[in-house]
């Protein structure tokens, strides 16, 4: 979700039916130049126990349709990510390390998301895309869902098959999660893999609310649904979520935004126990801070993948399209367990 363009001037740096099989189509290339970006704005600052930085990078393009990311997943082995765009566009390409941290990415493509019929549909109320997430272990080289907010839905992609032109196939939503408040719908989504709710959905929303405040979330599957409350995090809310390797727990990014100028950055674990309770509680904080300690922007999406050393977590801004006080970045970080 964007940040309404009255409050971006005020800011710093700015809120299954089956389908055709088509062709796989040759993906747009596009030129993405990356800088190297620090975490800290002071070096005397350490990392919260539990956490440790793998590095950071701003990425560019003149390609006018570059920017907007809300939504991340990156491939088992950390090799390569996928992203979406509020504007309805898909973002792929490969990671580049130096030294075993996150130094620039290639080959890359942006391709616009199409609908059910195959065709491409960038009204915002159909485009407007704010997660991503693996729908099996083969990761995003296969199929993939995704969350739309403004026209709530979930719909899968069959990248494997018809790449990044594979037409949306319907996947069945919720019905309370068509029940907040205009753009603050469905956020943050995923597919456990493996664990207890292993072929189970789980997504939470950005501003549906309980009547005391907490966030609503869902777990679900054919023929069964189990809605969950989260307790917000001072002023965070929901704006991603991936599933922890073994698929035991979740972990969340979220946003904090106070006019004009403060904004934050918070990453929370949930146990599946907890999740399948209805008071799901307020989880574990792995990190909070704001922008006058950490170089963060608009913090949105956020993936998982385990290398030799243990679970590396990735996440990724959305910069609304604002070039000129807003940076699309990304850091890694190692959870350290």
């Amino acid at each position: 979700m964007t940040f309404t363009r009255s409050l971006q001037l005020t800011l710093l740096f700015a809120g299954l039916v089956a389908a055709p099989v088509v062709p796989v189509a040759q993906e747009a290339a596009v030129s993405v130049e990356t800088q190297s970006r620090s975490f800290s704005r002071f070096g005397s600052l350490t990392m919260p126990s539990g956490l440790s930085f793998l590095g950071g990078i701003e990425l560019s393009s003149s390609d006018e349709n570059f920017g907007g990311f809300s939504g991340l997943d990156v491939s088992p082995d950390g090799k390569s990510f996928l992203a979406v765009s509020d504007a309805g566009y898909w973002l792929r390409g490969d990671f580049v390390y130096r030294d075993g941290l996150l130094a620039g990415v290639s080959k890359v493509e942006l391709e616009p998301i199409r609908n059910t019929a195959g065709k491409v549909d960038q009204r915002k109320s159909r485009s407007d895309a704010e997660a991503v997430a693996a729908w099996s272990a083969q990761g995003i080289a296969g199929k993939v869902i995704v969350g739309f907010e403004r026209r709530e839905r979930v719909e899968q992609f069959d990248l494997g098959r018809n790449g990044l032109a594979s037409p949306a196939e319907r996947v069945r939503l919720p019905k309370a999660a068509s029940e907040g408040e205009a753009n603050g719908e469905i956020e943050a989504l995923g597919r456990f893999s493996e664990g207890p709710l292993k072929g189970w959905l789980v997504a939470v929303s950005e501003r549906n609310e309980t009547a005391d405040g907490r966030l609503r979330g869902w777990l679900w599957r054919k023929g069964s649904t189990h809605e969950f409350h989260i307790t917000r995090h001072e002023d965070f809310r929901i704006t991603g979520l991936a599933i922890l390797p073994g698929g035991e727990e979740i972990i969340t990014v979220e946003r904090s935004f106070t006019p004009p100028w403060k904004v934050g950055m918070a990453m929370r674990r949930f146990k599946v126990a907890d999740l399948r309770k209805q008071d799901t509680g307020t989880g574990e904080l792995v990190f909070s801070g704001g922008i006058t300690a950490w170089k963060i922007d608009n913090m949105e999406g956020i993936a998982v993948h385990k290398d030799e050393r243990g679970t590396v977590v990735t996440v990724i801004s959305d910069d609304n399209f604002n070039r000129s006080i807003q940076d699309t970045v990304m850091f890694q970080f190692r959870l350290d367990e």
